[in-house]
C-alpha cells in the first residue's frame, strides 16, 4: 500500500500526458516510465535519439507498460503537448524542447528531483569532481555496521561480508533497525522504492552537478551533504567553471542541513567563506577542531594529518565540549594513494555527524573491509612482473594527478579520449615535473592537446618521458604492454571521457565500457 503522504504528493500526475527524453541504458529512463505509470498518467511517449537495437534493454524492462515510442528523433510537438516531462539529467535545463515544454505550461523535472521532494528518511548527499564515487561507498560501508540493509544486492559489492552479529543495532529498542540504501547515481534508482524507505532509514546518495542543477530549481537540498573537492569539469556541458560549482552548492544550500567541505581544496574553500548555515570542514593538512578558513572562523570535524584520521565528536556526557577522538589509522585503509586516504577521512566526517561517537570503532573496520570500486585505481593484473591499473574513471586532468601521486617510479601512462573542453596545463606541467614517468603514450581526439602541454612544459627539462602517439587505443595498450618490465606499473588514467571513436567504427558508451575493454586486452596479452 502507498505511503499517503507520497501519493499525496504525486497524485498530481494522475491522468496527465507524460513524456520521458531520454530512456537511456542506465535505468534512470526506465524507472521514470514505471514511475509514471505507477501514478497514472493517462499516456506516456518515450522519446529517445537512439534507437530500437541500441535501446533493447530498456524497452524489454518496460515492455508491460503501454508506451508511445519516439525513437532516433525528438520532435518539439511531442512537447508542446506534455502536460509533464521527466528529462535525462543529462539534458541541459535550457535545452529547446524542454523550453517548448515549459512555454505550454508542463512540469519538466528530473528523476532524482521528484525523489529528493517525497523521500522520508534522512538523506546523505556527496558530490565533488573526483572521489564522490569512492567516498559515497565508504560512507555506505561505515554505515552498514549500524544498519540493516535496504538493498540486500549491495550488501557485498565493495566490500567483504560483514557477519549478521557484528551488525549493532543503532536504535534502541531494536525492534525494527532502521537501514541504510544507496541511490543516485549509484544503484537501482530508488523512485519506484519510496514506498519501503521508512522515516528512521538513511538514504546516501551520489549526486552529479546534472542532477543538482535541477535542485536549484526546486530548492531542495539533502539533511548531510559533502563536496570532496570542485574543479574544472564537465565544461562541455557547462557554460562554465562558475555555473558548474553553482550546481554542485545546491547539494546544501537549501535547508538546515549539515554541510562538510574540503578545506584543502581552493574552490570548496572559497565556497566555504560564503557557505550558509551549518557548514564545517574536513582536512587533510589541518589538524581538528577550532579553524580560520579566509575570512570565517569553522570547525575541522575530521583530520587525516599524519596518517590519523582524528574526528571532533560531541561528548556523550552533558555539559561537556566536544572531544577529539583518535578514530583509525592510514594503515586501516586498503586503497593506495593519498588522495583516497583523503576519501577515507571525507566518509569519516559525514559518518561522524550521523552516529553516536561510540559507533566510529566502525570506520576502521569499513577501511579494512573496502575493497574498492571499479573502475577507480582498480588493480587488474600484472605483465612482466609489471603492476597494472584501470582507472577508467578519470576523465579529467585533476583524477589522472590524484592517480599518479599513487606511485613514485617506473610508471607507463596511457592518456587520451574524448575532449571536455579541459585546458591541459597544469597536466602537462605536472607529468614533465614528474621524473619517474618511463613513457607516455596518447590516443584518442585528446592526444594532440595533452602532448602539446607536456612539450610546453618540458623544455629544458633534464628527463624527458618518451612520447608514442597511437593511431588506436588497442595499440596504445599493445605497446605499453610490450615495454613494461618488473617493478613497473602501467596506469590506465585518460584525463579524457571516453566518448570518442577509439578505434575505426568503435566507440565507447561510457568509461565502464572503456574499463572492462581494457581489462579483457590486460587478461589477454598475459595469457600470450
Amino acid at each position: 500500500m502507498a505511503n499517503p503522504e507520497i501519493a499525496e504528493k504525486f497524485a498530481r500526475f494522475k491522468g496527465k500526458r507524460a513524456l520521458v527524453m531520454g530512456l537511456g541504458l542506465w535505468q534512470g529512463g526506465v524507472e521514470a516510465v514505471k514511475f509514471l505509470h505507477r501514478w497514472g498518467a493517462s499516456e506516456i511517449l518515450v522519446t529517445d535519439l537512439r534507437d530500437e537495437t541500441t535501446l533493447a534493454p530498456s524497452l524489454e524492462a518496460i515492455k508491460h507498460i503501454p508506451v508511445t515510442l519516439r525513437l532516433g528523433e525528438h520532435r518539439e510537438s511531442d512537447f508542446a503537448n506534455a502536460q509533464v516531462v521527466i528529462h535525462s539529467p543529462a539534458v541541459r535545463p535550457d535545452n529547446k524542447y524542454l523550453a517548448a515544454a515549459r512555454e505550454a505550461g508542463a512540469e519538466v523535472t528530473q528523476e532524482m528531483s521528484l525523489f529528493i521532494e517525497a523521500c522520508p528518511a534522512r538523506t546523505v548527499g556527496i558530490t565533488g569532481s573526483n572521489g564522490k564515487t569512492t567516498t559515497t561507498t565508504l560512507a555506505y560501508e561505515m554505515l552498514r555496521w549500524s544498519y540493516a540493509p535496504g538493498q540486500a544486492t549491495l550488501w557485498t559489492q565493495w566490500a567483504d561480508p560483514i557477519a549478521s552479529s557484528e551488525v549493532r543495532n543503532c536504535v534502541e529498542p531494536p525492534e525494527q533497525p532502521p537501514s541504510v540504501w544507496l541511490g543516485g547515481n549509484l544503484g537501482t534508482p530508488l523512485i519506484n522504492r519510496l514506498d519501503e524507505i521508512r522515516p528512521r532509514d538513511i538514504v546516501v546518495l551520489e549526486l552529479s552537478s546534472f542532477q543538482l542543477m535541477d535542485w536549484h530549481r526546486i530548492g531542495k537540498s539533502c539533511d548531510y551533504s559533502l563536496i570532496t573537492n570542485i574543479t574544472p569539469n564537465h565544461l562541455d556541458w557547462h557554460r562554465d567553471f562558475s555555473e558548474y560549482s553553482w550546481a554542485k552548492q545546491a547539494i546544501f544550500r537549501y535547508g538546515a542541513g549539515q554541510a562538510l567541505l574540503n578545506a584543502d581544496d581552493p574552490e570548496t574553500a572559497r565556497v566555504f567563506a560564503g557557505a550558509p548555515g551549518n557548514v564545517s570542514l574536513f582536512s587533510l593538512k589541518l589538524p581538528a577542531g577550532r579553524t580560520r578558513l579566509g575570512q570565517r572562523d569553522g570547525q575541522v570535524v575530521a583530520s587525516g594529518m599524519g596518517g590519523q584520521l582524528t574526528c571532533l565528536v560531541e561528548s556523550q556526557e552533558s555539559g561537556l565540549a566536544a572531544a577529539l577522538l583518535p578514530v583509525a589509522r592510514r594503515a586501516d585503509l586498503r586503497l593506495p594513494g593519498d588522495f583516497n586516504w583523503a576519501n577515507a577521512v571525507a566518509a569519516a566526517a559525514l559518518v561522524s555527524r550521523i552516529v553516536r561517537a561510540d559507533s566510529l570503532e566502525n570506520v576502521p573496520r569499513a577501511l579494512r573491509t573496502f575493497r574498492g570500486v571499479e573502475h577507480r585505481l582498480e588493480p587488474c593484473g600484472e605483465i612482466h612482473g609489471a603492476r597494472v591499473f584501470n582507472d577508467s574513471i578519470a576523465t579529467d586532468p585533476a583524477a589522472t594527478l590524484a592517480a599518479l601521486s599513487a606511485f613514485d617510479k617506473g610508471i607507463h601512462l596511457i592518456l587520451g579520449g574524448g575532449s571536455k573542453n579541459i585546458d591541459y596545463t597544469e597536466l602537462g606541467r605536472r607529468i614533465a615535473a614528474h621524473g619517474h614517468i618511463r613513457a607516455i603514450y596518447l590516443q584518442g581526439a585528446t592526444a594532440t592537446a595533452i602532448k602539446a602541454a607536456i612539450d610546453a612544459a618540458s623544455a629544458g627539462a633534464k628527463h624527458l618521458s618518451p612520447l608514442h602517439l597511437c593511431a588506436t587505443f588497442d595499440e596504445a595498450c599493445e605497446l605499453a604492454f610490450q615495454a613494461l618490465t618488473p617493478g613497473d606499473v602501467l596506469l590506465m588514467s585518460p584525463a579524457s571521457t571516453s566518448f570518442y571513436e577509439y578505434a575505426p567504427g568503435k566507440k565507447f558508451a561510457n568509461f565502464e565500457e572503456r574499463g572492462k575493454h581494457f581489462k579483457a586486452l590486460v587478461a589477454r596479452f598475459s595469457k600470450t
